[in-house]
């Protein structure tokens, strides 16, 4: 159910339909997804006749504006679509309030709004403040910068802050987690990596970050592309600031997040010029392992039984996946497995695929055994997405064999996934949480580099 409404895209789309002002204003309401989980939504309705704007919120994702369209709309009862999330609303104005079904992905959920007061509106920007995005003028220099990838057959748009001062400077390269992620790592209202780069940027060390392959204003495909293709982005960005005069290139170094903490050390292990390498909720299981374990905490946490049983489920599907048995195989076991079709589906969607198979066979005590240069790993203790304690336990195990002799793990209490400081840990917990990166996170972080390259 985390993906079901996730990826969700802004804009606005103009609709025609009967005059209904007794049905115009903004909504809002909980959307209760199971028992104990709920996500607030804001429906606005505005304009006249034939030119009625509708849009919904999904405050708690960071996601504002979704377009949608009046099937139909009276004074007593609205019929609404948005196409961008697959989704529909069906009401009927009933003692001041929506009361009807919404619909996406083949489920249905009760959805009851009420108008959202003047006091619910200022709660709910509140709620959607980001007081770490940094504003300009910044203290440093910011430059959009442009280069090609490695094979030279398309372009990477990036943003490279260099420190104020005279160079050459350090700098780190930001790696971004999974899915096509904007420089910035946008998610939920969030921007970490534009957190990250400022706070690194104002302590001295230049920081380069990128949108992904086929993301934003980079050129290349993100579809189809594996953790090895990934790792050849990193490869560019390395070499790009190795052609900059004001970085030193002897201290170009990597951080990357989740699983940018993969794809980052599958290119350190192939360059032992890279300075150094900052894993933020990285691996230290195999991709299945991972899986499983996501798969299995995420459902406890939301009140669901029979953990273990969703944990072999989804060991089983990994194996499946990787030997690249018909979707339809599969999704035939998950279903006598008491998945419904919707999420057998997703499943399918996101992990069966030549992406997917390169994760779920990933094994980093094949990889990162070879990084030769200072490591630095950071896991949340309350991140349900990698599990501090078997990431960071894994990652001892396999660094106590290797040589290298400065290796930093540590899991840093009350963090989520994001690095925020959280209370359960769950995703949809993000959007709620006002702080982006924790503070202290962001000190060990610039500490770390600073020791190891700094001038």
């Amino acid at each position: 159910m985390l993906k079901w409404i996730t990826g969700l895209v802004a804009g606005l789309v103009l609709a025609t339909s009967s005059a209904a002002m007794e049905t115009a204003g903004d909504w809002h309401g909980e959307l209760n997804i199971q028992p104990g989980v709920s996500l607030p939504l804001v429906l606005h309705i505005a304009g006249s006749e034939p030119d009625w704007q509708v849009s919904l919120d999904s405050p708690n994702q960071g996601a504002f504006g979704i377009p949608g369209s009046a099937e139909k709309m009276t004074d007593t009862q609205v019929t609404l679509k948005f196409a961008a999330i697959g989704a529909s609303y069906e009401a009927a104005l009933e003692d001041g309030k929506l009361a009807g079904t919404f619909t996406q992905s083949g489920k249905s959920f009760a959805l009851t709004l009420a108008r959202q007061s003047e006091e619910g509106k200022e709660k709910a920007k509140q709620a959607a403040a980001r007081p770490q995005h940094p504003e300009a003028p910044f203290p440093y220099t910011v430059e959009e910068v442009s280069y090609p990838h490695t094979t030279g057959a398309f372009e990477f748009a990036a943003t490279l802050t260099l420190p104020d001062g005279k160079g050459p400077f350090p700098a780190a390269i930001l790696v971004s987690g999974s899915g096509p992620q904007d420089r910035d790592e946008t998610l939920m209202g969030h921007k970490p990596f534009l957190v990250i780069a400022d706070h690194l940027t104002k302590a001295g060390i230049a920081v380069l970050r990128f949108d992904d392959r086929g993301t934003a204003k980079s050129g290349g495909t993100f579809a189809g592309a594996t953790i090895d293709d990934f790792s050849t982005d990193v490869a560019s960005a390395f070499e790009y600031l190795n052609t900059r005069d004001e970085i030193n290139q002897q201290k170009i170094g990597l951080i990357g997040h989740s699983e940018g903490g993969v794809t980052a050390p599958l290119f350190a292990a192939r360059q032992p010029d890279v300075a150094f390498v900052v894993l933020l909720a990285g691996l230290g299981v195999d991709g299945t392992t991972l899986w499983a374990e996501q798969q299995r905490d995420m459902a406890v946490a939301y009140g669901l039984p029979n953990g273990e049983a969703i944990y072999q489920a989804m060991r089983v599907f990994a194996e499946q996946v990787i030997a690249g048995e018909s979707p339809q195989a599969i999704e035939q076991d998950l279903l006598s497995k008491g998945y419904d079709k919707a999420t057998a589906q997703q499943y399918l969607k996101v992990v069966a695929n030549e992406w997917g198979r390169s994760f779920l066979t990933y094994q980093p005590e094949e990889v990162l055994p070879k990084l030769t240069m200072p490591v630095l790993a950071l896991n949340g203790e309350k991140d349900l997405q990698v599990a501090a304690a078997t990431n960071i336990g894994g990652m001892e195990a396999i660094f106590a064999s290797s040589e290298n002799e400065d290796v930093t793990l540590k899991i840093l209490p009350d963090l989520n996934h994001l690095f925020q400081q959280a209370e359960s840990g769950l995703p949809d917990e993000y959007g709620r949480i006002n702080q982006t990166f924790a503070p202290q996170a962001l000190l060990i972080i610039s500490d770390w580099i600073s020791s190891r390259v700094g001038e």
